[in-house]
């Protein structure tokens, strides 16, 4: 009777352990899959936004080497006055791009230093799932032994009362 109690209590552990580890693996296997994700949306995303200002920027240069062009046929205190605006409007967004593209080098930065982890998380996958094959494994031949051993106790009990 504590014998089988035992096994019975046992068999909960295992069955308890299982399922942890079943938890687990599935925690690893969605963190892997949702980290470099994150980090390639960021990246993405800045990456737009460095792309956008620097198509303004593009732009108020153009701009601004008209206005250059034009004040010096013309000369006129009010085309010096446009000039230096369009100027400072080109500084401002210099000094946007700048960020921008410190943003975009951050979310690359950190993109490349997820990849590496990427990897650490598959590996500790697949070892948890080889991990889990070799547990099976062990758990049928565990099986299977106890079956041989009972089976020579059958034996060995039928060969003691035939008297051989």
């Amino acid at each position: 009777m504590a014998q089988n109690k035992a096994q019975t209590k046992t068999q909960e552990m295992i069955h308890d352990l299982e399922e942890q580890f079943h938890n687990l693996q599935s925690k690893l296997t969605k963190a892997k899959d949702d980290y470099v994700h994150s980090y390639k949306k960021e990246y993405e995303g800045a990456q737009k936004t460095y792309k956008k200002q620097k198509k303004k920027l593009d732009a108020a240069a153009g701009k601004v080497a008209k206005d250059a062009e034009r004040v010096r046929k013309t000369g006129t205190r009010a085309a010096q006055n446009q000039l230096k605006k369009a100027k400072a409007a080109l500084t401002v967004l210099r000094g946007a791009l700048s960020e921008a593209r410190a943003i975009m080098n951050t979310a690359q930065d950190k993109l490349n230093s997820a990849k590496p982890f990427e990897k650490k998380l598959a590996a500790r996958a697949k070892a948890l799932a080889a991990f889990e094959k070799d547990w099976e494994q062990k758990q049928e031949g565990a099986a299977e032994a106890k079956v041989g051993r009972a089976k020579k106790r059958k034996t060995a009990v039928k060969k003691k009362t035939t008297g051989v």
